[in-house]
């Protein structure tokens, strides 16, 4: 495709990247085309649209180009001996500036950027191609005073987020522009949806009016025909909805579309052949169980140097479940009732530190999973700190195995190495936001897998699925739940799921603090189901609901009243509520209603038929609550 040779062997040998992907054979030799047909007076840099599937490899598709000029400048300086006003060095200032919608996708792009420019002296010979092409990552989560003092120094190739580029823009003054050369806005349609647009065209009117080409092209360093002669804009974007179009229309002149796949624009979503998709329906007090069963199929004794990803769909849940399966498992209730009052108090006290001593491991973030067995997990949200997120990101990478619980801050454009399995225990609000969970795994031509859980009212969403080219397997519930059943062990697999479902709900009702993680989770999956489109409200409404099921996947044994507990009419009456609680704890406490001191099993053995019976999916399915006629 034209590319320097020694940037190729870098790229090979450090990111064993050997052959281009489809996006990146129809791409690159058109943002090349202008220095390899250079002799042309008319042949101009051309401005690119860069629609494709998530894990194409479309972040080198911008980068590669963009180091392989930088090093034909070298190399052209270097070869014509031309005194030029001032050497190359990085006080030139920005000439490329890489605009990301998160810190997570800006550092993953800036990482990979880096290893790019570390081509090895011997390759270069005395050209240096380091010490004055400076790539930097300007993203917030650190004073500015650092940031500007690396403005200032110079920055030639710069990843960074919308908000801190535009603060940079209007009041660092040392923060030099006038020579940029690239433009690439990634993930435009997310750029979009989290509302950068007007911040977008800020910077888009700062950039233009202080990007001086002319005088450039008068300065001896410019007058390489490697240099872009205008600056060019690279858009890339999974889809191109209506808003990226307009975008596209003020940002980019005369640009060509390059797809990355093989229909046409705008069909269907594209997934990876190598990609298996299956999906399960599952009853909601099933869910906590499935998913444990899941996570044992996937870290068996044989397969245990990989990773998987679950996704929810918001930060409690996320935090909930990393909490349930970092510490449930070592968790042992005694025989309270059995006891007298003030031992019961001791043990309790007894029970409550050591509760403690292992709920501070889910302040950490990774940690052994005590469900599964030598299994690291870790949480990933946007409501964790920027440097808790930051280490999350790179332990994770790192990591030969471990279970990442997320939400969809990890679904967009990330790189996370080695991820066989992904989990969408919670539908995504949108369905492209499908597309961009799945292409965690299956990544530049490796296999991947992944699932996704649907409630019984929600099966057709798989004919939404296929409406769009994208074809799931169903799995039985049943086949699931049969994987938790040992070896050589002849037993029912509802004694062994309502033996694990019992220890989450004990370990949850062990604690207060417990219980209000779960209720808190609970609430906030509803309002999160709310958030669906319109388009899928017929699949996804929370009237089709069972609230009584959905608690039970929280661990909870009924559901909570209060969801909304900022409603102001909600707070005003917390006290009636609370004086109607104490009086039924006192009335049970009179009628002698507590728990009964039966053994798991023999309570396995007596719920099983009515608390995990499968039965017909009709059964299972909510009520629609009518609405009332008024008077």
């Amino acid at each position: 495709m034209g590319l320097n040779v020694d940037l190729v062997a870098n790229v090979k040998d450090k990111l064993g990247v050997e052959n281009p992907t489809n996006v990146q054979k129809k791409a690159i030799p058109i943002l090349l085309s202008s220095i390899q047909n250079h002799n042309d007076t008319n042949n101009k840099d051309i401005d690119i649209v860069l629609q494709a599937e998530t894990g194409s490899g479309k972040t080198l598709t911008y980068l590669l180009p963009i180091v392989h000029r930088l090093i034909c400048v070298t190399n052209d300086l270097h070869n014509t001996d031309q005194k030029t006003s001032s050497p190359l060095s990085r006080s030139i200032g920005t000439l490329a500036i890489i605009l990301t919608p998160t810190r997570e996708l800006a550092k993953q792009i800036f990482s990979v950027l880096e290893i790019l420019l570390n081509i090895p002296s011997s390759r270069l010979g005395d050209r240096h191609l380091a010490h004055w092409i400076v790539p930097g990552s300007i993203t917030g989560g650190e004073k500015k005073q650092s940031e500007k003092a690396r403005l200032r120094k110079g920055i030639s190739i710069l990843v960074c987020t919308p908000g801190r580029l535009l603060d940079h823009l209007s009041n660092t003054k040392s923060f030099i522009v006038e020579h940029l050369r690239w433009l690439v806005l990634d993930e435009a349609d997310r750029l979009l949806e989290l509302g950068f647009e007007e911040t977008l065209q800020k910077i888009l009117k700062i950039l233009d009016d202080r990007t001086d080409t002319e005088n450039n092209l008068k300065n001896n360093l410019f007058t390489s025909p490697m240099w872009p002669k205008k600056r060019q804009t690279i858009l890339c974007s999974a889809t191109l909805k209506d808003d990226v179009k307009r975008l596209v229309g003020y940002s980019l002149i005369n640009p060509i579309y390059v797809s990355g796949n093989d229909y046409s624009k705008g069909q269907s979503y594209s997934t990876p052949n190598q990609l298996k998709q299956t999906y399960v329906i599952t009853p909601a007090k099933l869910r906590l169980v499935t998913l444990t069963a899941i996570l044992k199929s996937i870290f068996n004794d044989k397969n245990m140097d990989q990773k998987a990803i679950v996704f929810f769909s918001c930060c409690d849940t996320v935090d909930f479940h990393f909490d349930l399966f970092v510490n449930s498992g070592n968790f042992q209730k005694e025989k309270i009732n059995d006891i007298s009052k003030g031992d019961r108090e001791l043990i309790m006290n007894i029970d409550e530190k050591s509760h403690k001593e292992s709920n501070s491991k889910s302040k950490e973030l990774h940690v052994l999973s005590t469900v599964i067995p030598k299994v690291r997990i870790f949480k990933l949200h946007g409501d964790l700190l920027q440097r808790d997120r930051t280490t999350t990101f790179n332990e994770f990478s790192k990591s030969k195995s471990g279970i990442l619980f997320c939400t969809d801050v990890a679904a967009r454009g990330l790189d996370l190495p080695n991820v066989a399995k992904i989990v969408q225990y919670d539908p995504p609000t949108d369905l492209k936001d499908y597309v961009h969970r799945v292409g965690r795994t299956a990544r530049l031509g490796k296999k991947g897998d992944a699932i996704i859980f649907l409630l019984p009212s929600e099966i057709e969403y798989i004919n939404v699925l296929k409406t769009h080219e994208i074809h799931a397997e169903p799995v039985q519930v049943e086949a699931l739940l049969e994987i938790l059943v040992p070896k050589n062990k002849n037993k029912d697999y509802k004694l062994i799921a309502t033996d694990i479902q019992l220890r989450f709900e004990e370990y949850i009702y062990s604690d207060t603090k417990c219980i209000t993680l779960a209720r808190k989770a609970y609430s906030s999956f509803i309002r999160a189901y709310a958030t669906h489109s319109a388009s899928e409200k017929h699949i996804f409404h929370v009237k089709k609901l069972h609230l009584g099921h959905i608690a039970k996947g929280f661990g909870l044994r009924e559901a909570p009243s209060n969801i909304n507990s900022n409603n102001p009419k909600t707070n005003s009456s917390s006290s009636n509520s609370k004086n109607k609680m104490k009086k039924k704890k006192n009335y049970d406490e009179k009628k002698g209603d507590k728990p009964r001191n039966l053994s798991l099993k023999r309570l396995a053995e007596e719920d099983a038929n009515d608390e995990f019976a499968i039965g017909s999916y009709s059964s299972l399915l909510g009520p629609t609550t009518k609405r009332k006629k008024k008077g």
